[in-house]
């Protein structure tokens, strides 16, 4: 998984945070390791964050805090996939 700028992300949120997406704006190695600044798609920004944060699959409860757009959109199409949904692209 590589996080660059530009990568879109999602963060699932806590208990005193909504959720949300955003936009990755910077991703830097300093002397304590690799980070990330992002901001929101709502405004809000979260710098310094430790890239250990992100998982590269999400797993759909609160222990994924934060993965790329990429990878909580497969999660989402899986879960529509089993609950027997077709893709509207495919109702031609």
């Amino acid at each position: 998984m590589e996080l660059t700028e530009g990568t879109r992300i999602y963060y699932g949120g806590d208990m005193a945070n909504d959720d949300g997406t955003g936009t990755i704006i910077r991703a830097y190695v300093d002397k304590w390791g690799s980070h990330v600044d992002i901001t929101m798609d709502d405004g809000r920004e979260i710098n310094g964050l430790s890239i250990v944060s992100f998982s590269p699959e999400y797993l759909g409860h609160g222990g994924t805090r934060f993965v790329t757009l990429e990878a909580y959109n497969a999660f989402r199409r899986a879960q529509f996939e089993r609950m027997g949904f077709m893709d509207y692209r495919d109702a031609a």
